[in-house]
């Protein structure tokens, strides 16, 4: 299975975090893909550039743009209508966003990595966090 970075992995990716980088080496080094983000991932990492200054924008930018990013599809819409359907239903709250990037982790199956441990309560991903 392929990796999948969330905005918290890139965030310490960019912030030069040793631990976390390495982890994700040795994982690189078990799932042989390069890791991707999804466009959620994207977004809201270059959301986050609108504080930086010019010069530390433009190699975020160049940071970002390195993974490949993963399109949202009608399938994504569909597995994100489910997930958020049965878990509003359990009266278990997840943002929109992470559904988002669960939904596109399901989609392409795909492993997430992430450090946000709102993650753990969908049943439907793997995943490993940090």
């Amino acid at each position: 299975m392929n990796l999948l970075l969330d905005t918290s992995i890139l965030i310490e990716i960019e912030r030069r975090n040793n631990s976390v980088i390495k982890k994700i080496e040795d994982l690189t080094k078990i799932h042989f893909q390069p890791p991707s983000i999804s466009f959620m991932n994207y977004f809201e990492f270059y959301l986050g550039l609108y504080d930086k200054n010019i010069k530390n924008r433009q190699a975020m930018i160049e940071f970002i743009n390195k993974f490949n990013c993963l399109e949202a599809s009608r399938i994504t819409a569909q597995i994100l209508g489910d997930l958020k359907n049965k878990y509003d239903k359990k009266g278990v709250v997840i943002g929109i966003a992470d559904l988002i990037v669960a939904s596109q982790a399901k989609e392409n199956n795909m492993i997430l990595v992430t450090k946000d441990k709102t993650f753990e309560k969908i049943e439907e991903i793997d995943k490993i966090i940090i």
